[in-house]
């Protein structure tokens, strides 16, 4: 979870290159989407809180995969 924390600071530090910032977000929706039982639960819950729309969506197709099951 604090390396989640980590990634999440960087994404909202508009100090930090927007390429950089992008590609934290573009790297989380990759495993999101192609490895999501590398989350626990409870990290997906946080991941689809954030502010970012790209991160949430990803982990809320998760969510709902979970729940389906």
């Amino acid at each position: 979870m604090s390396t989640l924390e980590a990634l999440h600071a960087i994404v909202n530090d508009e100090a930090a290159p927007r390429i950089i910032r992008d590609h934290v977000v573009d790297s989380l929706q990759f495993a999101l989407r192609n490895y999501p039982g590398y989350f626990t639960t409870k990290e997906v819950q946080w991941l689809a809180q954030w502010d970012d729309t790209r991160i949430p969506i990803a982990a809320t197709k998760v969510l709902d995969e979970i729940k389906a099951v």
